[in-house]
């Protein structure tokens, strides 16, 4: 069963509860109480507004600012990136990590809730 969030204009899908987006705060030890929201849920219908839409937001934007400095640390530990030039370095690690489904899914996430907030619109949940 997926799972979709929607924004405005912008979706993001989440294939199961098995995930490794959901699995995300736990591994990276972040409180998140509405990402959680998204796994106790899952499958369910619901909309999240307001203060909760706002939080949302800030755990998601936690999130991507964490997972990105893990796959860096974890580039640099293989030795996946030589360049002394910061810039380079900084460019490389943003290609690579990019590439990455789970930060696609968190960078669409962030846009799903930065829309829905400038519009004053619920991001609606549901499961398929």
């Amino acid at each position: 069963m997926a799972f979709h969030i929607k924004g405005p204009t912008a979706a993001v899908s989440i294939s199961d509860l098995e995930s490794p987006i959901l699995e995300l705060p736990e591994r990276l030890e972040l409180t998140c109480p509405q990402f959680a929201r998204i796994s106790d849920q899952f499958g369910q219908v619901f909309e999240i507004t307001g203060t909760d839409l706002k939080k949302l937001s800030a755990e998601v934007f936690d999130l991507l600012d964490k997972f990105r400095a893990l796959k860096e640390s974890q580039l640099e530990s293989l030795g996946m990136v030589n360049a002394d030039d910061p810039v380079v370095r900084a460019t490389v690690f943003d290609e690579i990590v990019r590439r990455n489904p789970v930060h696609e899914q968190l960078e669409t996430l962030l846009v799903c809730c930065k829309e829905a907030i400038q519009a004053g619109v619920a991001l609606r949940c549901e499961g398929s």
